[in-house]
């Protein structure tokens, strides 16, 4: 492929916004935060904004590894890693679950202020970073294109001027290892050349047993993982700072991760439609699942000129690129009868140029261009030797395909902050957004009595009027665009806090099915229909907020209510053929209406003692959903991500001992029943469910070292994180399960 060229604690101050920092002053008050959500600074309790964050010290405290790890610390919030390395991310019951790169991600993940094109290589590690940012709602104005759920951001810590090297390392169970340096410091005298070097190894051995293995070890799912990142700062002028990033990530397990069975053996297949389920979740049973290899790695330049007191330019420049292999057991046995494999090769180019004007207490504004460039070429397809059940005879089923998507988009995109009185402001915004898609398919099916040899890829042809075997040769493109306007207004009641109300759309793009064909292709009209664009989603989000704090600076309480108009939901299930075939379904089936409650409560009752609490409430349910036999089905479903009830409830507590400082951490997460497929299928039902986490550690003077013992999800509780319904075709359903109990010990040590 060518390269491309053109929680504050929990920050639980709930429409919270995007902190630098939350910590304990030394007389035990809060301290002030400072945000960035709205891509200026400003206090947060001004910022009419739902958001939560977390500093590098939160993500210490609630001993966060990964993205996934934030989903029990942040209100109304569904983030785990999916089937292919991919996060699946919900927020307020938006998002998107599949893994192909036809679909579109419905949560923006944002490294550094630059969009990740792919829900591939956004399932982040945490090495070295600043905070994380969760901005609740749709973001349609100032983020733009993908982020109808919202978006996370992800802040890596930038060179300091006061130089030190940092070393980590940790031990834990399951054979986990991990090592981390850091060096940053001036380059020169006078330190107008700063530099940030981190590098990191992690590594465990995966948390599922495959008894089908030769030793039956635990080696299904494990990590291999190396990390860098490197970052120069220049000052050229007081007025100039420009800013070099190089990324680059790599894991290259043994093993791909293998879903367990949660219905008995594949039913379309003789020799395992009787085969029993285990009930143990990390039981599982593999033949091909010897790959997962993910590489990500990116090139950023970032430019701040500041023209006057008032104005400053900022230019955003990007090149990412994306290497994913992986094969996946998805029927859940020993037998080779449905694994999926994918070789996916994705690079993208983005430029964002903004110009933003402080007029101090009168006018606050920000204007900019944004231009997106993709290309991702998919080949991808399933291995089956096991004859299946096709009604009147059993055979192998074999396919291959390979998706060549682009996508060009630009966006023009401001919003002013008109402040009518000192106590009121007045907020408007809009992006427009033009989006070109093209996809390029090509696809065979290979159906063999006697044995299965998956056919050339090369030599596939448009269909000739047979379902098997059929071939496709596509080469489809349309255009997109949308208008995507925000207005709201905030007072602030001084002591009695400040009141906002908004209003906010927000889309994702529309495109083509990347499995077209799979679907009842009995011929070339079949495929034509298959082949017409899905239209993007919408949704128009209204909120309602409060933010209050206490005279003493001991307490914040922040709450918010919204409504959120969710149209054109673009679902992916999969079901079976009429033949009896695997078929899968991607359409704009359904609306929805999504509302909810979110409470972020932070509290310091003693100068060494901090309180948290969120609690999310949703009410999420769909007005229409038309299934592939064009029925509407939307009274007997629910959205899947979607728990009605989320919290958590953390303390924090620190003891001088002289030498050094004791630090006490627990925390309780609860998530109430949700579904994690579309069909909804009873096995994929997740009950009510509690974690617990519990750290000590002991910090050095001026946190000079640092020792630590944490334990995560300390009842072991068994729960489950993604899954799929395959029941129709061919027979199974299957889940994914969250991380067991595990336990680390960890040492810091910083060289001044």
């Amino acid at each position: 492929m060518k390269k491309m060229f053109p929680l504050c604690l929990f920050c639980f101050v709930m429409p919270a916004v995007a902190p630098k920092a939350l910590a304990v002053a030394a007389d035990g008050l809060i301290e002030e935060v400072v945000v960035t959500a709205r891509k200026r600074e400003e206090s947060l309790m001004d910022a009419p904004l739902s958001v939560s964050a977390l500093s590098s010290s939160d993500l210490k405290r609630f001993q966060v590894n990964d993205l996934g790890d934030i989903q029990n610390i942040v209100p109304n919030l569904s983030l785990n890693m999916g089937d292919a390395a991919n996060a699946v991310i919900y927020i307020r019951g938006v998002g998107q679950r599949d893994s192909l790169s036809f679909a579109d991600p419905g949560v923006g993940v944002y490294l550094d202020d630059v969009y990740m094109g792919r829900a591939q290589g956004s399932f982040l590690d945490v090495v070295d970073v600043e905070r994380i940012e969760v901005l609740r709602g749709p973001q349609g104005t100032l983020y733009g294109r993908n982020t109808i759920g919202g978006a996370i951001k992800y802040v890596s810590a930038g060179p300091t001027d006061t130089p030190f090297f940092e070393i980590e390392a940790s031990l834990g169970d399951y054979s986990e290892s991990m090592l981390k340096a850091t060096w940053s410091g001036p380059l020169n005298s006078d330190k107008s050349l700063l530099i940030r070097l981190s590098l990191a190894h992690i590594a465990h051995e995966g948390y599922n047993r495959n008894v089908a293995s030769p030793d039956g070890d635990r080696t299904d799912g494990d990590k291999q993982t190396f990390a860098g990142r490197i970052q120069l700062d220049y000052f050229p002028h007081e007025n100039v700072e420009l800013s070099l990033a190089l990324d680059h990530s790599v894991n290259n397990p043994d093993r791909s991760i293998t879903p367990a069975r949660v219905t008995a053996g594949p039913v379309l297949v003789e020799r395992t439609a009787l085969l029993r389920r285990s009930n143990d979740p990390f039981r599982v049973e593999a033949d091909f699942n010897d790959l997962g290899r993910l590489k990500a790695e990116g090139i950023g330049f970032t430019m701040n000129y500041q023209v006057s007191d008032a104005v400053e330019v900022k230019s955003i420049t990007s090149f990412r690129w994306l290497e994913h292999r992986t094969n996946i057991d998805l029927d859940g046995t020993e037998f080779e009868i449905f694994g999926v494999y994918v070789d996916q090769e994705q690079e993208q180019f983005s430029q964002e140029l903004q110009v933003s004007y402080d007029g101090g207490d009168v006018l606050r504004a920000l204007a900019g261009l944004y231009y997106f460039s993709e290309d991702d070429v998919t080949p991808d397809g399933i291995s089956n030797t096991e004859p299946i059940d096709f009604g009147v005879f059993f055979s192998p089923y074999g396919t291959v395909s390979r998706n060549d998507q682009s996508v060009e988009a630009t966006a023009v995109f401001g919003e002013v902050s008109w402040f009518v009185t000192p106590a009121l402001e007045i907020i408007a915004g809009a992006r427009y957004t033009h989006e070109s898609k093209g996809l390029k398919r090509k696809a065979c099916q290979n159906l063999a009595v006697l044995g299965t040899v998956l056919p050339d890829i090369n030599n596939c042809n448009p269909p000739a009027g047979s379902s098997n075997p059929f071939a496709l040769n596509l080469n489809l493109n349309e255009d997109f665009s949308k208008l995507t306007p925000k207005v709201g207004i905030s007072y602030d009641f001084n002591e009695a806090g400040l009141v906002y109300f908004t209003y906010a759309r927000g889309f994702k793009s529309g495109g083509f099915d990347g499995r077209i064909g799979y679907n009842s292709a009995a011929d070339g009209a079949a495929v034509d229909t298959q082949a017409l664009p899905y239209d993007p989603e919408v949704a128009d989000t209204f909120e309602f907020g409060w933010k209050l704090a206490s005279a003493n600076g001991k307490l914040r309480l922040n709450l918010a209510a919204f409504y959120n108009d969710y149209q054109d939901l673009q679902l992916s299930s999969f079901s079976a053929t009429p033949a009896g075939g695997f078929a899968t379904v991607f359409t704009n089936a359904g609306e929805a209406e999504n509302r909810g409650l979110e409470a972020e409560l932070l509290v310091n009752p003693a100068p060494n003692l901090l309180f948290s609490l969120n609690i999310g409430y949703l009410d999420a349910k769909y007005k229409e959903f038309i299934d592939s036999t064009g029925n509407d089905v939307s009274a007997h479903l629910t959205p899947i991500n979607a728990p009605e009830l989320t919290g958590n409830l953390g303390f924090q507590y620190y003891h001088p001992l002289g030498f050094a400082q004791l630090i006490l951490n627990a925390d309780i997460g609860y998530r109430s029943d949700y579904f994690v497929d579309i069909n909804n299928l009873p096995a994929l039902r997740q009950d009510d469910f509690s974690l617990i986490n519990f750290s000590i550690r002991l910090q050095g003077k001026q946190d000079k070292w640092e020792a630590s013992f944490g334990i995560k999800n300390l009842t072991d509780k068994e729960y489950i994180t993604h899954g799929f319904d395959l029941t129709a075709f061919p027979g199974v359903g299957l889940a994914y399960y969250g991380q067991p109990l595990t336990y680390r010990f960890s040492f810091r040590y910083r060289f001044l």
